[in-house]
């Protein structure tokens, strides 16, 4: 059993309304003490409206992001499937809201089985989870953790598996110069605001809506020692996290491949596509949408756009069931 799960079922859960997330609740669940912090694992469920064994998506963000990087894009999918959904996000360890007994540790294995800890807490273990399809979605670093996931079989029923603008070999490639990318992002700043502002007009987010939405869910305040002003800090250093970048993404197209899930990868554009995945596609083993005039952080900046595609591609694979017809002797 993990660090996370362990941490699960110590705590006990309350319910807080989302604003920023319609018919969405927020599951923060609460440390009776202060062994591991205030917050265990900040969980974000919507259930279904229409029926009890709806299938669930379940979203994992990318690094130094949080799980509020899919509001938008969770509210057309639920309009889009009309309350027939399950929907399941959470920050992950060291992200957000999120507190655990060990929030340094991003290794891809543990990731994963913290997915798998969450999905089985959530919806009332592996039982329950087994009468539910499950469509696994996730965005750059949660890309890698689903596709693992979806590999080594640590949650049952999977029948679909999207991953968001993350390809093994160019993002490999463009490891050498994410330090450089961190040390010239502002380390803090005075208010959301400007936060949010930075976020559009770096270009990181393109749309300012989404932004306002998962801007302040990635910032801790801190008082500045010189001033004594309070100031936002990133709640993720992901430099300290450089260790496990590689781990990541090695073998992550392998690992997509390998899923007997139906398979779709969304790209904001074609070029971030390397060749065991263009030879795999030509040979029809996942299906491939291109967004066009949108960034890395797509679901964001096309909301309406990343939730059609994923709805309609989970229609086309849904389990089929038949009515049963008695025979008669």
């Amino acid at each position: 059993m993990s660090f996370l799960q362990k941490d699960l079922f110590k705590h006990k859960t309350g319910h807080s309304s989302l604003p920023s997330l319609p018919n969405q609740e927020e599951e923060v669940i609460e440390e009776e003490g202060d062994t591991f912090g205030n917050l265990g694992p900040a969980v974000y469920e919507a259930p279904a409206t229409t029926e009890k064994n709806a299938p669930i998506f379940v979203f994992h963000h990318g690094a130094g992001y949080s799980s509020l990087s899919f509001a938008l894009c969770v509210s057309h999918i639920r309009r889009a499937m009309e309350g027939s959904v399950s929907i399941l996000a959470y920050d992950c360890r060291g992200h957000g809201a999120t507190r655990t007994s060990d929030d340094t540790n991003l290794s891809l294995e543990r990731l994963s089985q913290d997915l798998a800890d969450v999905v089985n807490f959530v919806f009332g273990g592996e039982g329950e989870v087994k009468k539910r399809d499950i469509f696994l979605i996730g965005h750059s670093m949660g890309g890698c953790v689903v596709a693992h996931a979806a590999s080594n079989h640590s949650i049952p029923s999977v029948v679909c598996v999207a991953v968001l603008d993350v390809v093994e070999g160019s993002a490999m490639e463009a490891l050498s110069g994410m330090s450089s990318f961190l040390r010239t992002r502002p380390t803090e700043f005075k208010s959301i605001e400007h936060a949010i502002e930075w976020s559009v007009k770096s270009g990181t987010i393109h749309n300012l809506a989404s932004s306002r939405v998962s801007i302040p869910s990635l910032f801790t305040e801190e008082s500045d020692p010189n001033t004594g002003m309070s100031k936002l800090v990133w709640r993720t250093n992901l430099a300290a996290t450089q260790k496990y970048w590689e781990g990541w993404f090695i073998g992550m197209s392998e690992k997509f491949l390998a899923s007997k899930a139906a398979k779709l990868l969304i790209l904001a554009g074609p070029d971030r596509l390397d060749k065991p995945l263009t030879i795999a596609q030509m040979q029809g083993k996942y299906q491939l949408i291109v967004l066009p005039d949108v960034g890395h952080m797509l679901q964001e900046d096309a909301p309406d756009r990343t939730a059609n595609a994923l709805v309609d591609f989970y229609k086309r694979n849904e389990k089929l069931v038949l009515p049963l017809k008695r025979l008669t002797l």
